[in-house]
């Protein structure tokens, strides 16, 4: 099999095949987690990693625009919080667009169900929790509960809604760095875009 990406965490590899499909192998080249299971995996980091369904992904980092072609007369909107306004929109009117995330372990083992609307980024981050998000609330998830050989943290009482950490750039993942293995997708209706790397780019949304 020909690989678009291929990487090493471990005892683990991420790999993108050839036609855009992702997978985990083992260091002999087994298939831990098949190609084409989810839409995207992240990278590993404490034996985790973030894996996120096929769909749209509702980011709006590095996003000037979308085209919206629902009505009748297409219209475009621009803006950070233009961007952010339609996509919250969309996602309620259109649920089934929208992909869900979780995390899995180097077995390929879902560790938090694949059911939340967005999880931060901790890959290289040095953290021992993340932030997890789900219909507009967000609690933290410590990793040592997700696997068990990790040591025990100290946790924090903190339960806010999404919106309040609207600033927190050190903790949010839609930071304009996440560039998802250099591989940027486009908010389409089933497709893709191919994306190798900083900068910016339209998506367009038709359903």
């Amino acid at each position: 099999m020909e690989y678009k990406s291929y990487k090493t965490y471990g005892n683990v590899i991420v790999a993108q095949s050839s036609d855009y499909k992702w997978g985990v192998l083992d260091l002999e080249g087994n298939e831990i987690v098949p190609f084409g299971k989810y839409g995207w995996i992240d990278g590993f980091d404490k034996g985790l990693a973030r894996v996120r369904t096929h769909g749209n992904s509702g980011r709006v980092a590095n996003t000037i625009a979308i085209i919206d072609l629902e009505s009748d007369k297409a219209k475009v909107v621009e803006g950070r919080e233009n961007l952010e306004d339609f996509i919250r929109l969309d996602k309620a009117k259109h649920p089934e667009q929208y992909a869900k995330w979780g995390i899995i372990n180097e077995e390929g083992e879902e560790v938090l169900p694949v059911e939340y609307d967005d999880i931060w980024n901790f890959l290289g981050k040095n953290r021992f929790s993340t932030k997890v998000v789900k219909d507009g609330e967000s609690h933290e998830v410590y990793f040592h509960d997700l696997n068990p050989s990790l040591p025990v943290r100290g946790q924090r009482n903190i339960s806010r809604s999404y919106e309040d950490y609207h600033c927190d750039d050190d903790w949010r993942n839609d930071d304009g760095i996440d560039y998802e293995e250099e591989t940027w997708y486009a908010l389409t209706d089933g497709q893709y875009g191919d994306y190798p790397g900083p900068g910016v780019d339209y998506d367009f949304l038709s359903f």
